[in-house]
């Protein structure tokens, strides 16, 4: 006998297949059987006259670290069929956490994964990983260890030493002690089961590392053979540069290598030099590398306001960006930066411009009206230079900004969407106190609506794939992403075509609505759009 049998489904069973007509059987959380049709009797039986069984989601790129442990947590989730996320990304997962650092390193994070209740306490990537076990989670949750997190943690937000006189290999490199520090967090976590380590090499304090200081401090990843997973020093005018530093560090580790969020920004790039990448992308694979990528289908991004500003202007972290920006000569030496072509950092404003660039989120009260605002439209309310309005928000909001910048062509989005190694990701943030990108709560909505149905970009098989089996396959998480006996029955049931439009930016806190069911483990977590209530989720660790 199933405790669960779903009968006449139209099964995609998340292998890229276009799929076929079947029946499911699931018992004590596990797919048991798949078969054009079983006549065992079942504790549950549920007809789904045809609509599409598919594995259920994973999100391999948001930022839930913190969000987890909020009221609310999930929902967003689990109403675009999500049953698996992983978090930790672009460097900056919210462990480790030690007391002494506390206040600055959540500071900084804030634009990014939002408030920790204050009564939720740990310091090492262990203790995290046992808060997580101990609590009823609304999905399942998995990790990577921030590169930039476990450096903030041991030696803060600033450079390190100055490079010695023995060469290059010793630039961005944190001092002994911190290195060890680092090793000793990073090995911390491999033992609490994250799936790889990420880094955002365009954020504090990932910046200052060179491909060869970085593989110094990620040494222990080297023995674990686990992914490192790159948000790339930049991802416009540098991007070709950017990837082959990534793909030199992932060399150098010899660990296989994900490219986050890949894309291509500025109008001037478009097309021409994301083609250039993806042909130095396909040599290094061709040669033996293990590389692969991810992407979010909207041509607008999400991340920290600071990080238009030019590296020089980071160096100790938000407070004392935030100190120079309130000094006349910083901050016209911070605009003429910003202003010249040809730099050594990505300069945003000048690849996107300020009429792109909107506030999303802030953390006081008095400048709640800014948000949805671009600041080329602030500037003018205020009558002010954009550089200033932008300068004075950042300074008063102690850098504690997010925004949404449009960013990218959608014709790139569509060729990356063709890779056969991109896997299907939204890059949540879960800041406070603004409007967030729709992307959080409607992420499934834009690729079934856009790609699959309206634009036929990819076809329901393709789709799924990337967003279950291939992901899964990548980040190492055994027993999901497919629908095979002896998978996690984790199970979306839906119709592509009744999948609701994607949420848009002027309402974009709409959730995703089309969704017949969705079982975690064999147990029902949404029932015609409606959350059930149980919480059968779980960390999710390197097994």
């Amino acid at each position: 006998m199933f405790d669960l049998l779903l009968k006449n489904a139209f099964i995609i069973d998340g292998s890229g297949s276009p799929g076929f007509a079947g029946d499911i059987g699931v018992k004590d959380g596990l797919i048991e059987a798949l078969a054009p049709r079983l006549e065992s009797s079942a504790l549950e039986t549920i007809d789904l006259r045809g609509r599409a069984a598919a594995p259920g989601f994973l999100d391999i790129h948001r930022h839930a670290d913190a969000a987890v442990f909020r009221p609310g947590f999930g929902e967003a989730e689990l109403r675009q069929g999500i049953t698996t996320i992983v978090n930790g990304n672009c460097g900056m997962s919210l462990a480790p956490l030690p007391g002494a650092r506390r206040a600055d390193i959540l500071g900084f994070l804030a634009p990014v994964l939002g408030s920790l209740p204050e009564e939720v306490r740990f310091e090492t990537f262990s203790e995290y990983a046992a808060l997580l076990k101990s609590r009823a989670l609304p999905l399942n949750f998995a990790m990577l260890a921030g590169s930039g997190a476990m450096r903030a943690a041991a030696a803060g937000y600033g450079p390190g030493p100055a490079p010695s006189a023995a060469g290059t290999e010793a630039a961005g490199a944190p001092d002994s002690a911190a290195l060890k520090k680092i090793h000793l967090y990073l090995e911390d976590a491999l033992a609490a089961g994250v799936l790889g380590v990420s880094v955002g090499l365009s954020y504090l304090p990932d910046l200052y590392y060179s491909a060869a200081s970085l593989a110094a401090a990620l040494a222990p990843l080297s023995a674990a053979g686990l992914p490192l997973v790159c948000h790339v020093r930049g991802e416009g005018d540098l991007l070709y540069g950017s990837v082959a530093e990534a793909i030199e560090t992932a060399r150098l580790l010899k660990v296989p290598l994900r490219i986050s969020h890949f894309k291509c920004i500025g109008r001037r790039n478009w097309g021409t030099l994301l083609e250039k990448t993806i042909a130095l992308i396909e040599r290094n694979r061709a040669g033996g590398m293990k590389i692969d990528c991810d992407f979010y289908p909207w041509t607008a991004g999400s991340t920290q306001m600071m990080c238009v500003l030019p590296p020089a202007f980071l160096d100790g972290g938000t407070a004392l960006t935030a100190k120079r920006l309130r000094d006349p000569k910083e901050r016209a030496a911070c605009r003429s930066l910003l202003l010249k072509e040809g730099g050594d950092f990505e300069n945003i404003v000048l690849a996107v411009g300020w009429d792109r660039i909107f506030v999303s989120g802030v953390e006081s009260e008095k400048n709640r009206v800014l948000v949805g605002k671009n600041i080329a439209e602030i500037a003018a309310d205020k009558g002010l230079d954009p550089f200033d309005a932008a300068f004075d928000l950042l300074a008063e909001e102690n850098c504690n900004v997010a925004m949404v910048d449009y960013i990218a062509c959608q014709e790139d989005i569509d060729r990356i969407a063709g890779l056969p190694y991109a896997s299907i990701i939204s890059d949540s943030l879960y800041s406070e106190g603004g409007r967030p990108h729709p992307r959080t709560g409607s992420n499934i909505s834009m690729v079934f609506h856009e790609l699959v149905c309206r634009r036929k970009i990819l076809s329901a098989g393709e789709a799924v794939h990337k967003l279950t089996g291939l992901p899964a396959e990548a980040m190492g998480i055994r027993r999901k992403g497919f629908l095979r006996a002896g998978c996690d029955a984790d199970i979306t049931v839906f119709d592509p075509e009744n999948i609701s439009p994607p949420a848009d930016y002027t309402e974009p806190e709409i959730f995703t609505s089309g969704f017949d069911y969705v079982f975690i483990a064999g147990r029902k977590v949404i029932e015609k759009d409606t959350l059930s209530g149980t919480a059968p989720g779980r960390y999710t660790g390197r097994e």
